[in-house]
This record gives structure tokens, sequence and C-alpha cells, in this order.
């Protein structure tokens, strides 16, 4: 009866490392057989390191490793027959089975190593799977053409790597895109490896790699190429409404993924999360953190973190967020966190089936739930362009720890206001143009409940833009409340508004005018008229949609006006904390806090709080989040 690996030796520390063994065999129907046999990572044998999804484990493959007869999964099991070889053995790393999967301390020591693993690897095999001739043979056959045609067009202009430019200077027959190819490109980018966690890494810090799909080889670098090109040629179609025959034939080939994952750029721990956040799945939501770090620079940033898989996931999490909070003082973690319209603190609701929870949940409502995708537009985010400070002069987070409850954060800051009256939830399903009202498609896998809330959804409820409006019933200006609807920017180079000039500011101003006539117009009348959409309207429209999805408008007590998160309600407070370049919701439990996301009232981005005098600043309290 095959039972789990038995390794002679736990890795625990320093730099070793397990190979696998592949004994060569002339018939592919032979016993698959290999030994896994530890090295020092300096002083290894050249080996490959395989690049796979895990995948279903049923039904299990038996295989000889090291005398013992084991299972692994089916995946597994057809990637190292395909890498067999007839007369000599080779050598390569897999994680399933050189790495001693039921050992969560060795898991957590070998994990840091993964980037060392694949970038001192002689070559990584990314293996796709099995595949049908008749769709692996036309999709890598028409992306060694598109390379080829980017390599000639790179050499002509003398450039080496650069390809922002290719989809222009490339010009591919339409006619190579016949329905055979695009229905084997679109099969090639459907494969599972291309939205898994841990391949950005693997094939990001890769020399040298190969794909194989079946018995189809290419290179990753002539498939990344392009796949660049289908994505830049996409693009296209999105460039002041440009007709493009190629574009439009490979519009739905779902390429996006692989274009992220040719690029080696590295990133800061929140950018890196944030960047892969969607998009790309683990079967284990420790993962979407761990998977990453090969790509985190600077290291102290992941030294901090202290990989750890005997944690929870909500500790993990948690751990992301206090990092960036004690090595920068700063509170840029606090943008990424978004709850659901109901969200009432740390409880059941954090789990998918509500079974799972126990009376306890291992979430923070202040730490970013990495596995959620259904996010709002970060504000403040990246702070190096960021104009504003709540905070004013105190610039650095003041936390104090509470030994007697680890989950708390306990923060310093002030008390801004209470919130008095709050405004629709605004999201997609009513947020949409109502000239668009059709264009939605009800099917988003990436919406919970998505057709559920499509079908609460009135189109004939007048526009939350529109309410938003007449809610301030003359009460606040124009530009405060275009600036208000925009979280103060517009898309003139990404700007803040208040950097711009009057007469551009005053363009900011007439166009929220322009956008809110022609909502009403349509909206009850049907018929934009003379207000249709110009340049600068349409675009305020569109920075407004992003700013408010996911958000609702609020009064305060004492008349001011913001936007905060949609699961804010009456009664909570806002408050500006130390280390925070925005203000935060937060509801009030006893003595504590639930945290509940980042609000924006525009007349106390800039420190405003902490200009008066001594006796109308608030007083300084400490926030305890749970």
């Amino acid at each position: 009866m095959p039972r789990p690996l038995s390794y002679t030796q736990r890795i625990l520390s320093g730099r070793t490392f397990r190979l696998l063994h592949i004994v060569p065999a002339r018939d592919q129907n032979e016993q698959l057989e290999c030994y896994c046999l530890p090295y020092n990572i300096d002083e290894a044998p050249s080996y490959e390191a395989l690049s796979y999804v895990w995948g279903n484990p049923d039904p299990p493959t038996e295989l000889l490793c090291n005398g013992q007869s084991i299972q692994i999964g089916p995946s597994l099991s057809q990637a190292l027959r395909r890498l067999r070889c007839q007369e000599t053995a080779r050598i390569v790393w897999a994680d399933a089975i050189c790495i001693n999967q039921e050992d969560e301390a060795e898991k957590s020591h070998q994990v840091p190593m993964m980037g060392r693993i694949y970038s001192s690897a002689r070559r990584v095999v990314v293996w796709l799977g099995h595949g049908d001739a008749h769709q692996t043979q036309p999709s890598f056959g028409c992306s060694r053409n598109i390379a080829n045609a980017c390599y000639l067009s790179d050499q002509r202009h003398g450039i080496v790597s650069d390809h922002s430019a290719r989809h222009e200077e490339v010009n591919i027959p339409e006619s190579l895109f016949d329905p055979l190819i695009l229905s084997s490109l679109q099969e090639l980018y459907e494969r599972p490896w291309f939205s898994r966690i841990w391949c950005i890494q693997e094939i990001r810090l890769a020399s040298n790699a190969q794909v194989i799909w079946g018995d189809a080889e290419m290179s990753w670098s002539d498939l990344a190429v392009s796949a660049s090109w289908i994505f830049d040629k996409m693009s296209l179609l999105e460039e002041d409404d440009r007709d493009d025959p190629v574009a439009s034939l490979v519009k739905e080939i779902p390429v996006q993924n692989a274009d992220m994952m040719r690029d080696k750029e590295r990133y800061h721990l929140l950018e890196a999360l944030d960047h892969f956040r969607g998009g790309f799945q683990a079967s284990n939501p420790k993962d979407k953190v761990y998977g990453l770090l090969s790509l985190v620079s600077p290291r102290i940033e992941v030294d901090a973190l202290n990989v750890n898989y005997n944690k929870s996931v909500g500790e993990v999490y948690a751990d992301t967020a206090l990092v960036v909070i004690q090595l920068y003082s700063r509170l840029t973690a606090f943008a990424h966190v978004t709850h659901p319209p109901d969200y009432d603190g740390p409880g059941p609701g954090d789990y998918e089936k509500h079974e799972d929870y126990n009376g306890f949940s291992e979430y923070r409502s202040w730490a970013p739930r990495w596995d959620d995708i259904a996010v709002a537009e970060k504000l403040g985010v990246p702070e190096d362009d960021c104009p504003w400070s709540a905070c004013g002069e105190h610039v650095e987070a003041v936390a104090v720890t509470n030994p007697c409850e680890p989950r708390q954060l306990c923060l310093k800051g002030v008390v801004y206001d209470k919130v008095y009256e709050v405004g629709d939830i605004m999201d997609y399903y009513n947020l949409k143009d109502p000239k668009h009202a059709d264009d939605y498609e009800h099917d988003d896998v990436s919406i919970p409940d998505a057709e559920d809330i499509y079908a609460i959804s009135d189109p004939s409820e007048t526009h939350p833009f529109i309410k938003a409006f007449e809610s301030t019933d003359g009460k606040l200006s124009l530009e405060r409340f275009a600036r208000t609807l925009t979280t103060g920017r517009w898309d003139l180079g990404n700007s803040y508004v208040q950097h711009l000039d009057n007469d551009t500011q005053s363009r900011h101003r007439d166009a929220c005018l322009r956008s809110l006539d022609r909502l009403t117009q349509l909206q009850f009348i049907d018929d934009e008229s003379v207000y249709a959409h110009d340049y600068d309207s349409a675009r305020f429209e569109r920075d407004a949609y992003d700013a408010c999805k996911q958000r609702r408008t609020c009064w305060t007590e004492k008349g001011s006006y913001g936007l905060g998160p949609h699961c804010m309600r009456t009664g909570d407070i806002i408050v500006v904390l130390y280390g925070g370049n925005t203000p935060y919701v937060l509801r009030p439990r006893g003595a504590e806090y639930i945290f509940m996301g980042q609000a924006y009232v525009d007349e106390i981005m800039h420190g405003e709080l902490f200009q008066g005098s001594a006796t109308e600043v608030p007083q300084e309290q400490t926030f305890c989040l749970l």
C-alpha cells in the first residue's frame, strides 16, 4: 500500500535542499522511479526546476522513490514521465516531493529558498499538462511566428528588449488568425499554469525556461514575447475607438497573466501583493503572500515577515500590515482593506463556509484580505505621489502593543467627527452609465452573487451621483463636491486637482456639472440633448466611477461631507491616525474599534485638524483596533 515518503532528515536550517534523480527508462510504460537526495544549494549538480500546477490529486499515481512506494498527483506524474530520459538520469527539483509537505516547519524554511532554487536552476521547465497536437502545434507555431516578427522588428529598430511599440510596428497578417489558431491560442492561455500564484516567481526568476504542452515544446521567451504583442495589440481597441481587424480577432485571448509574468520587476511587499491580487489563485490562501516573496525588494521586508506555515491565514495577512507599519511607521497597508457591505467586525462573515467559524475569527479588521479581489480603489497610494497628509506633522504611526490582547493593533490619533447620515452604497450595478446600462454582463464570476445584485438593481432608480449632489442641497461648493466625487484626482496625467492651475481646476468643476446634467437628462428624458459627453466630462465620470465604487457618501454631525467605505453606517466615527495620509472610518465596539476603511473628507486632507490653537486641536487618544 503506497504511503507518504519517509524523509531521512528534516531540513530546518542552512542552505540544504533536495533534488530528484529520475531513473531513465526506454519504455515509458515502465514504473516511474526516482531518488530524492539532499544537497547544499551552493554545491548542487546541474538541475532543472519544474514549474507546474498540482491540480486534482485524483487519481493518484504510484511512484518508487528512494525504494519506497508513494503516491503523487497525476499532474506531477505526467510531468516526470514526460521529462524522463531513455539513457541517463535527469535531475529536477519538484516541490511536491523535494519539500516534505507534511512538515510545516520544513516548508517554512524551504519556501524562502525557492527564489534561489529557481534562479540557480540550469533551466526551468514549465509543464502545462497533456495537450492534443491539434491544439498545441497551431498555438505554438503561431506564437513563434509572432515572436520572430517581433525580433526582426527589434533588430531593424536597434531595440534589444523594449516591446512598448511592437504592437504598432509589427504587423501580422489577419489571415494568420484563422478559427483553428484562435481556438488553440484560447486553449493555451486558459491552461491553469497561467493563473497559479507560485508560477509568477518561478518563471520570472528563470534564466532559461522551456514550455512543454503535451508533445510540443517552445522557449518561454518566445511565448512571452508573443503574449505581450497580443496584449498590447488589444489595447488598440481602447485607443480613440480605433478599428484594428487583428486586435478585434485576438481580443478574447486571455493573455494578461502571461504578459504580467514576463516582466522582471521587483516590488515592495504591499505592491507585490496588490499587483497580483486578482487573476492568480493559490490552493493555500497563505501563499497569496508567501508565493510572491522572491519578487520583493528590499529583502528587509521579507526577513521581517518571517515565513511560518504554522500560523493561521488571518495571522499571515496581519503580518503583512504589521511589517509595513513597523518598518516604515506608515499606515499604507490600510489602503488595501475593503470589507463586504454588511461587515460588522471579525466573525462568521469572514468565512466562505459559516461552519468553519468556531466562535473566534482569525482575521483582523485592519489587515487586508489578500485572497479577496473585490476591493475599492486605494486612496493615497503610492505615497510618494500623494499630496495628502491628514495627520499633519504626525507622519509616523505610533503603535502601542498590548501583550494581553495580541489580536489588537493600538494606534494613536484623534477623532474628527461622527457619521450622521450615509448615502446609497455605490457599486458597478448602480454606477453604470444609463446610456450603456445594457452593456454589462451578468455572469461576472469575479463578483460574488453578481446575478442576485443585478436582479435587485432598478434601472429607473436615480443615479447615485445625482442623489449625492441633491443631498448637498446647495450647502457644498461645486468645486468641493467635484473633488469629493473623484477623491481629489483627475486623469490629466493622473494628477491631483489641487496641483493643477486655476483654469484646469475650473475645467474639472465644469466637467462635473456637465456630467451631472447629462446623467439627469438620460435618467429622466432618455436623451443626452446638448449635454452629450465632451472629453472632460467623460473623463470625470470615469474617474468618479473608479473613486466611488464600493463607497458611499456621508454627512458628519459637524456638517462635513465626504466619501467612506460601503460598509460605513450612521454612528461610525471618522478619525485621523498618526502615520496615515487619509482619514479612516472606525466603528466603536465597547472600548475597542473595528476598522472599516479609508475616507475622503475634503477639508481635513492636509492636516487642518492640527492647525488651530491648542484648545481647538482634538484630544489625542489610543484606538485599539480589533
